[in-house]
């Protein structure tokens, strides 16, 4: 039986066939793209398979990957627009390719990179499908440091759920993003749809970006024990 690296590493090959040499290459966070993705990107750079690439990093942890291969990395503000973004996410609804992304943490320049990209493709494995988000799932949500008890308490008074301020194992005290800000996991109510959530996180002050990714993402490849499954966008 294949391990879960073994299916998102035949994923990450699919992907690779959208790079190209000359290109501006966004790059999402977490495990499977700095573990799985990334070095199979960098190795093709370092052999001249691709070249005349700049690569974008959606966090720390990706820039770093980036800068110990002794490449450069480019900043949002060097760039207009991503040829492709490659990434990953926590859980992707098979139909509508609606992701929910963050549970890395870097969901708000992941959200950036996916708006200035002309092409989005996301790698997982197939644990990571489903027909629908299902109730309860964690919505990773951004928010401003210092107001992160407040909103916490305003999101549960209107959604009627048991708020979580991220906290980290490595530290004491609240997750704090690579942008300075807090994170809320909002667990998706019974009765609300993806849509409506979406909607009201973008109008409750305080809250700066949250992880429903819909409707950027353009193909998304699934290693799967019989093989690479492939879904198509509309984008």
């Amino acid at each position: 039986m294949r391990s879960l690296t073994d299916l998102r590493r035949q994923a990450a090959e699919k992907a690779l066939t959208h790079v190209e040499s000359g290109m501006i290459i966004g790059l999402g966070s977490g495990s499977t793209m700095g573990d799985v993705f990334f070095p199979l990107l960098a190795e093709r750079i370092r052999t001249g398979v691709i070249k005349d690439v700049r690569l974008v990093p959606s966090s720390r942890q990706i820039e770093f990957k980036i800068l110990e291969e002794g490449l450069e990395a480019a900043s949002f503000n060097q760039i207009e627009y991503v040829d492709v973004t490659i990434d990953s996410a926590d859980i992707l609804e098979r139909e509508s390719l609606t992701a929910i992304k963050g549970g890395g943490g870097a969901m708000l320049l992941e959200k950036v990179l996916s708006s200035v990209s002309r092409k989005m493709i996301l790698v997982l494995d197939e644990r990571k499908i489903v027909d629908k988000v299902p109730p309860g799932f964690p919505i990773p949500v951004e928010v401003l440091q210092n107001l992160a008890l407040l909103v916490k308490k305003r999101v549960e008074k209107a959604l009627g759920v048991n708020v979580k301020i991220r906290t980290g194992s490595g530290k004491v005290g609240p997750v704090i993003t690579d942008s300075g800000n807090a994170i809320i996991d909002v667990p998706l109510p019974e009765n609300r749809s993806l849509d409506w959530m979406d909607d009201f996180f973008k109008n409750t002050p305080g809250i700066l970006e949250n992880g429903i990714f819909k409707g950027v993402v353009s193909y998304a490849y699934v290693g799967t024990s019989s093989g690479v499954l492939e879904l198509k966008g509309r984008r």
